[in-house]
């Protein structure tokens, strides 16, 4: 890589990719550390009109193609979670830097694999767990390693989606286990990266998996479509710090998520506003409450005060993280969220399968 712009390639770059179009293609021509310089889709029709769209960038549906070209730096890739691992192994074995959209892989046998094959390859790696980048938790953050609540005792977390009965026909493959997208997956993962950012890993833990559905209706068509993952998922268990941690993550209900963090000292409350049950879409908005004289009070929302807080929507923070991973390139530094913490997290996830399918109580 020469100069100082990234030339970014972006594997799943089709208009009707809400996601990408949405949030990385703005967030990228934004920037004026990266310059899209091409595109694959599935199909060349749609790789053309996105091409265009962007400014005449070259276009591909082999995404090996986009891959080795030598207009490329940095691959993006916002494709469906079951073709990421392809699409990362190409873009590692062509020597380029790779930001992945979360979940890494299926898998957390493939998410270590690829981290250990990225790290021979000497690049630069991250995945998409762009709650990181959010001011109101690192301020919650600070807070809590300053001691301001003092000793962290315990924290629930509660989150809620829509997902459960009903689907939209470009979500349906979301139901599915095999496909490594469920709802404990995306929704979970991104909200248990945010509870063990903040308060540290899981030590042990005991979940419960429910599938009140076993199939769903496509929102658009009326057909029934099958549906494996659960929609009810209970984790109770001990962080490495001692303090305990209850988490909820529930599909087919009403969409909101919370997080309760209880120290001695005081209290701190992370909601969503307007919340569809995606922590990593921003709009959070965090509440405090102090003991006075370390006696907690009764509880009212009277006492809990709504600390400052930036507006920050999910193509903010997306956007953060492209600048944060420009960062770490030009820098040689390694801040952004990279494919071992994504590993991290598909172990802790597949952990909690493993205690639901068992019964049994897991140590990490």
């Amino acid at each position: 890589m020469n100069g100082s712009i990234i030339k970014t390639g972006i594997i799943g770059a089709s208009l009707n990719n809400h996601w990408a179009s949405q949030t990385h293609i703005p967030a990228l021509q934004m920037s004026n550390k990266h310059r899209i310089t091409a595109v694959t889709t599935s199909k060349m029709e749609s790789a053309l009109e996105s091409a265009a769209a962007l400014g005449g960038v070259q276009a591909f549906t082999n995404l090996n193609e986009l891959c080795e070209n030598p207009e490329v730096d940095l691959v993006v890739v916002s494709i469906k979670v079951p073709f990421h691992y392809e699409a990362v192994k190409a873009a590692i074995g062509a020597g380029k830097h790779i930001y992945c959209e979360w979940p890494l892989t299926v898998t957390a046998a493939q998410a270590e694999e690829l981290a250990v094959l990225a790290d021979q390859a000497g690049i630069h790696h991250a995945v998409g767990l762009q709650a990181r980048q959010s001011a109101v938790i690192q301020d919650i953050k600070h807070r809590i390693e300053s001691g301001e609540l003092g000793r962290v005792l315990s924290c629930n977390m509660r989150l809620s989606t829509t997902r459960g009965s009903v689907t939209s026909r470009d979500s349906a493959y979301l139901l599915k286990e095999e496909n490594g997208a469920t709802l404990l997956a995306i929704n979970g993962g991104h909200s248990l990266d945010v509870l063990c950012l903040l308060l540290g890993d899981f030590k042990e833990l005991s979940a419960t998996m429910i599938c009140n559905y076993n199939e769903a209706e496509v929102l658009e068509t009326g057909e029934k479509v099958a549906k494996d993952a659960a929609d009810q998922i209970m984790v109770e268990g001990m962080l490495s710090s001692g303090a305990s941690a209850s988490v909820h993550i529930q599909g087919g209900t009403y969409p909101g998520f919370q997080l309760d963090i209880y120290g001695e000292k005081g209290m701190l409350q992370l909601k969503q506003q307007h919340s569809v049950g995606h922590v990593q879409f921003g709009n959070l908005q965090v509440y405090q409450t102090l003991y006075a004289s370390g006696i907690p009070a009764a509880h009212d929302d009277r006492y809990f005060t709504a600390l400052p807080a930036e507006e920050e929507s999910m193509k903010v923070l997306v956007s953060k993280a492209h600048e944060r991973f420009a960062a770490d390139i030009f820098g040689g530094t390694f801040l952004l969220p990279s494919f071992h913490d994504a590993a991290r997290l598909h172990r802790l996830l597949e952990t909690i399968k493993l205690a639901a399918a068992t019964g049994i109580r897991q140590k990490l």
